[in-house]
């Protein structure tokens, strides 16, 4: 074995270890009364460790949660980068900011200010000792997650998908595994609520601040003035979001200006480099290095916060990236997309965008780094052609 496969396995055995202790200490019975959505007062939504995709996918849910149940008071327990999402939704009443790793007196001051809660939903496949600490405190009747070694849990969603482990494996088929969206329905379902009765829509997060026809954010069409909008309205935008949120779901240097080279060559718009405040400056690199003086190509600005993100994405006419939440961002506005996605099929058959203008393609590797460039080339072309740009 490996020095690096070791260190895995002791990580692995360390965290198990923790992890039966937790449940030891913490795990309980909880009630087996059958759910009913409609009499809720109560239900707290654990999203602090969520990211930008998470947020989208679970808004639906909320918003059909509180339609169903609209005397419940529903909140939402966030980390700061998605919290402005959830605070726009007017069907949320409270979000509350939950630090990633509180320490034991924080999670029980949490626990008693959400004593009264009768639903709890964290789906997550393998809960934290804080996590279980909290939710042991709070005592809720319902509990949903995705930890199948947990008593307390008595909603029981995680027979609809399999299994994934820390490193996001799974030896389990993902012929049955639910998308994230339907998991969250299911647990309407079981409360009484008639499928055919749900919404499952994406949510239009802030619609009414979208530019207007033939309108568009100047950072995605200029770098000479980011702050205003370009005189050029007839000019079509596609984003190009090479940069995913874990090192694996990044493309290499080559396969990011082979596709920026196709789309110039194959499109009259203008392509977007999308980079984060992590990407930024390798993004700038690129642009600047290979297509420096191409007045057709420019990297995003700087964009401060969730809304700015979503609203920007919305601006575009296309969008081509790797699995993450530009994804999702795209099917709220059922913007043309094209995204990549690993050879982890559990993780696609939970994540992938939902929408009528998505085209979805698999990759034969777990590493975006090392992707077939015939087989990505291929797919742009196609897409371009599907979409006429």
């Amino acid at each position: 074995m490996s020095f690096h496969n070791l260190k895995k396995a002791l990580i692995h055995s360390k965290d198990s270890l923790r992890h039966l202790i937790s449940r030891l200490r913490y795990d309980f019975e909880t009630s087996e009364e059958k759910l009913n959505i409609k009499e809720l007062k109560q239900a707290v939504i654990h999203r602090a460790d969520g990211k930008l995709g998470d947020a989208i996918c679970f808004m639906p849910f909320i918003r059909e949660l509180k339609r169903f149940a609209p005397d419940c008071r529903i909140i939402i327990l966030s980390n700061k980068s998605t919290a402005e999402i959830y605070q726009s939704a007017d069907f949320i009443d409270e979000v509350i900011l939950f630090p990633k790793k509180p320490k034991n007196n924080e999670t029980d001051a949490f626990a008693d200010r959400l004593k009264g809660t009768d639903l709890y939903i964290h789906l997550f496949d393998t809960l934290k000792g804080r996590h279980l600490r909290l939710i042991s405190r709070m005592h809720p009747k319902w509990v949903a997650t995705l930890d199948r070694s947990l008593k307390c849990d008595n909603l029981k969603i995680h027979q609809y998908t399999a299994c994934i482990d820390d490193s996001g494996n799974s030896d389990e088929k993902y012929s049955d595994c639910l998308h994230m969206t339907d998991l969250l329905f299911k647990i309407l379902e079981n409360g009484g609520i008639s499928p055919e009765l749900i919404n499952r829509g994406y949510c239009r997060l802030f619609a009414d601040r979208i530019p207007g026809r033939g309108e568009k954010y100047a950072f995605l069409k200029s770098q000479a003035a980011p702050d205003k909008i370009n005189d050029v309205t007839e000019e079509k935008t596609v984003i190009f979001n090479p940069f995913g949120a874990s090192s694996s779901r990044r493309f290499s240097e080559r396969i990011i200006t082979e596709i920026i080279d196709m789309l110039l060559k194959l499109t009259s718009a203008h392509i977007v480099l999308w980079t984060g405040p992590g990407d930024r400056e390798y993004g700038e690199k690129i642009i600047g290095n290979i297509f420096a003086g191409n007045s057709r190509v420019s990297t995003t600005g700087v964009l401060s916060s969730a809304s700015e993100i979503i609203i920007a994405m919305a601006s575009c006419d296309a969008m081509i990236g790797v699995d993450t939440g530009s994804a999702h961002a795209a099917a709220c506005f059922d913007i043309p997309e094209l995204t990549f996605y690993s050879s982890n099929m559990v993780n696609y058959s939970r994540w992938y965008a939902r929408a009528p203008g998505a085209v979805n393609v698999i990759l034969d590797t777990g590493h975006f780094g090392n992707a077939d460039e015939n087989a990505v080339s291929q797919a742009v072309k196609s897409f371009v052609q599907k979409i006429k740009l």
